[in-house]
């Protein structure tokens, strides 16, 4: 674990509430400990440091002081700059050069776009290459004759101009970043995530490469192009197996992926060829548990599609074999980036709603379906485990955890549920299927599944106690609800934010290269099968069905 000083102080910014989101931040990825300080003596005193980072703006150094922390830089120590922290310390002429530039001035805080430089990702890796922040754009002038590499732009009234840049320093790495305001950008996840990636650098850790294989390659929905393309946009991994029982799909992968792909018809000729660390399971639902357990057993990391498996059980021994192997298991709900679940929780988070006490997700038409093994229940698990998996994900990030004291909730929850087949008799799964959750603070969520539904319902319905939020479909805006002091009900629309694609892969490399929370843990993965499996035990016995969440 590196040891990090966080000095933070000055004038005009929220110093202190910011470098505690940063200490936060960093160490919540296990790989720093921060020392946060508004002690400027401190730079003259970094024994064991590994880098220090500076939120500041103006102060004072001791000569010794200055003298000091510059030949720590120069002898290797890495220094993670932040906005003031150019125009600190401004009769210290050597700690100004080693920043490199200057502050000079600033326009209103305002919404803009920052983007990487075109070869930053071998240093920022994995941050995305455009994103838009709430900030002050500072306006920076040079202040040493040495290279500085830049990193990041934004664009400010018609021009572009720098607003981040890496710099070497005798032995040592300095990285500047011009951003950080306020709190909102300190909150930022990709601002955090540019700062632990800077700091990164500035620390020399170096990253190998994850060689992933994919466990089927078939033709449907065209999931190994998808997954082989996510991982391809994916700097850290490298697809280098493709296995597939069909010598078609084997071909397939060849000719889409190169001829210096590896293929394998066997699971565990693929698992035991040395070729992989990542294995992920593109199977029908009902074939994800053998093709995982295979994979672990093996001692690779693990990626499943979603859904995770048709039966908690089998979560569990998944997770029970993970552990014991120590890897990584995770299961692919790329959906929870979505646009309209994103939209909805912010909205949510605003309190324009008050508490939320009801949720409801309706994916209803009125069509047979077709014949694919999707709609086959014996290989599908049922109508509830295709999209259903992903809608249950996206209700679980609108649960409240905890209560306003920090108390956990909602960790236990009872179901219900109405499993019918009606009419579409040339296939097996259910035409309705109605998954109700009642969890222990009252709140309540329903997901309706159907091919038996004629009228329109909305995709979501959501209650709270000062309003409601409903979407009529994937692409409609988010319509709020809400009382006016009047008495009126007052409807506004709010345009849904964009997905953000490539998300879930990233997290996986971050946590498997740089040690990251995983987003998606088999926890949240096993969520959407104890629902669904419960509800339909619950339907098939005529009773409630108590589940534990974790």
């Amino acid at each position: 674990m590196k040891k990090v000083l966080l000095l933070v102080g000055g004038k005009y910014h929220p110093f202190l509430s910011c470098g505690e989101i940063l200490k936060r931040s960093l160490e919540g990825t296990g790989q720093f400990k921060v020392e946060l300080t508004e002690d400027n003596g401190r730079l003259g005193e970094l024994s064991g440091v590994d880098a220090v980072a500076l939120y500041t703006a103006f102060g004072e150094l001791a000569r010794d002081t200055e003298k000091a922390f510059l030949a720590y830089v120069r002898s290797g120590g890495g220094v993670l700059a932040i906005h003031g922290a150019n125009y600190s310390f401004l009769e210290s002429p050597g700690y100004v050069e080693m920043i490199g530039t200057q502050f000079t001035g600033h326009g209103p805080v305002s919404a803009f776009d920052v983007e990487l430089a075109p070869d930053a990702g071998s240093i920022l890796t994995r941050v995305s290459p455009r994103f838009p922040v709430v900030d002050e754009f500072y306006q920076i002038d040079r202040r040493t004759r040495a290279r500085l590499r830049p990193m990041l732009y934004g664009w400010w009234q018609f021009e572009k101009k720098l607003l981040g840049y890496v710099r070497d320093y005798g032995k040592g790495r300095v990285f500047y970043t011009a951003l950080g305001h306020d709190e909102r950008v300190f909150r930022h996840a990709e601002f955090q995530n540019l700062l632990y990636k800077g700091l990164r650098y500035v620390t020399r850790q170096k990253e190998r490469t994850v060689r992933v294989g994919l466990l089927g390659y078939g033709p449907a929905f065209k999931m190994g192009q998808h997954h082989s393309s996510q991982i391809a946009a994916t700097p850290g991994l490298t697809l280098t197996a493709v296995c597939d029982r069909d010598p078609a799909r084997l071909k397939a992968a060849r000719e889409e992926q190169g001829k210096g792909i590896a293929t394998f018809r066997d699971a565990r000729a693929m698992a035991a060829s040395g070729k992989v660390d990542l294995g992920v399971v593109i199977l029908p639902h009902a074939y994800h548990f053998e093709g995982a357990k295979t994979l672990l057993e093996a001692g690779l990391h693990v990626i499943t599609e979603k859904p995770f498996a048709v039966h908690v059980s089998e979560c569990e021994a998944l997770m029970g074999l993970a552990r014991k192997r120590g890897v990584m298991l995770s299961v692919y709900h790329n959906r929870h980036w979505d646009p309209e679940i994103r939209t909805i929780a912010e909205v949510i988070s605003s309190g324009a709603i008050g508490q939320l006490f009801s949720i409801e997700c309706q994916m209803c038409g009125f069509g047979r379906p077709g014949q694919a093994w999707r709609s086959h229940k014996p290989i599908s698990g049922g109508a509830a485990y295709d999209m259903g998996a992903h809608q249950f994900e996206k209700i679980f990030q609108l649960v409240p955890w905890t209560d306003a004291s920090g108390k956990p909730i909602n960790r236990r929850a009872f179901l219900y549920g109405h499993f019918l087949k009606k009419r579409w008799h040339d296939t097996t799964n259910e035409d309705f299927v109605r998954a109700y959750v009642r969890f222990d603070s009252g709140l309540e969520a329903q997901l309706l599944v159907s091919s038996l539904c004629a009228s329109p319902k909305p995709l979501w319905c959501l209650l709270g106690t000062q309003g409601s939020i409903t979407v009529e479909s994937w692409q409609s805006p988010v319509k709020v609800h809400a009382r006016a002091e009047d008495g009126r009900i007052v409807v506004t629309e709010t345009p849904q934010l964009p997905g953000v694609s490539g998300e879930y892969y990233r997290n996986v490399a971050d946590h498997l290269l740089c040690g990251t929370p995983l987003i998606i843990t088999p926890e949240v993965g096993k969520r959407p099968i104890q629902c669904i499996e419960g509800c339909e035990q619950a339907a098939r016995e005529n009773r409630l069905v108590e589940v534990q969440f974790h």
